[in-house]
């Protein structure tokens, strides 16, 4: 049974906008674990995400190992033999170092799960996740539902004091305490990004 649950040395990914049940499908993939003898996984979160009261994937099975998101290789330091699989939590968050852990994680032939958004507000890959979802072995884009329309949202938009965000933001605001910013999915028809430059 464990080798229908338990893949050594592939890579697996999932990918889409906020609200697209990234974390849910990530924990949907461990839970079977919690019920096989000898099966051990371990989970990471970056230290940046501080939305943990607020965050479904927060109050589950998985007891999360918070590592900065500028030194991701300390995530090998509490990697183990007996660990199965590496559950990877929003590791958008994390520096490009992340992408050469991943692949360490592979080469010590570690069942690795990931989740994160695959693009920021802009509409732009975030972070390192390009790299990553091409390195991924299987990987699983989800979509959300425009609040604005009610069709599929790819995208993340960020709102400050109700108005899209302009294209020169920061990119991370993680707690969503600047400016009155707020997150929604959206369709491409009401994604916006004043200021984004046409190529």
């Amino acid at each position: 049974m464990r080798s229908l649950f338990i893949r050594p040395g592939v890579i697996e990914g999932f990918s889409g906008p906020m609200a697209s049940g990234k974390s849910e499908y990530l924990l949907k993939r461990v839970d079977p674990l919690r019920w096989i003898s000898g099966a051990r996984y371990i989970g990471f979160k970056p230290k940046l995400d501080s939305r943990e009261e607020h965050c479904r994937s927060g109050r589950n099975f998985v007891e999360w190992i918070y590592v900065s998101e500028k030194e991701p290789e300390k995530i090998l330091e509490y990697v183990g033999v007996e660990h199965d699989i590496v559950l990877i939590e929003e590791i958008q968050f994390f520096n490009k170092a992340i992408v050469e852990v991943v692949l360490e994680l592979q080469r010590r032939m570690k069942n690795v799960v990931f989740a994160g958004l695959d693009s920021d507000f802009r509409g732009e890959p975030f972070g390192e996740m390009k790299e990553l979802m091409f390195r991924a072995n299987e990987l699983t884009k989800l979509y959300a539902i425009c609040p604005v329309c009610g069709d599929k949202a790819y995208y993340t938009q960020r709102l400050a004091n109700g108005e899209p965000a302009h294209y020169d933001s920061p990119i991370i605001s993680v707690d969503g305490s600047v400016d009155n910013e707020r997150y929604e999915p959206r369709c491409f028809r009401h994604h916006s990004v004043p200021g984004k430059r046409v190529v």
